[in-house]
């Protein structure tokens, strides 16, 4: 008899250390790419993210410090850098992992 797969321990254990960063002296911390909600795939481009599906991804990523994160002045290369420092902590980028997450 075969056993089912167990999506919930796959799930516990693909789990990555969380991405950190900071931004003016405060610390912020993200999961990996590949841990956020299926749910983002409703509201994003992941073949081609627009500048909105990037601040989407980050926002979902984010979580409730958004609203604190979104206060701070930030250069718009900076938040470039952050989203492809976030898709490298993770290995692979984030289109990709979120769009294998969607098969």
């Amino acid at each position: 008899m075969n056993t089912p797969f167990n999506l919930d321990a796959w799930v516990k254990e693909a789990r990555q250390e969380p991405f950190r960063f900071t931004l003016a002296d405060s610390p912020f911390t993200m999961p990996s790419a590949g841990e956020l909600d299926k749910r983002v795939l409703k509201s994003v481009n992941v073949s081609a993210p627009t500048p909105e599906d990037i601040e989407s991804l980050l926002k979902a990523g984010l979580g409730d410090q958004w609203e604190r994160f979104d206060e701070l002045p930030l250069p718009l290369a900076a938040l470039g850098e952050l989203f492809r420092q976030w898709q490298q902590h993770e290995g692979v980028p984030v289109r990709e992992s979120l769009a294998s997450s969607d098969s």
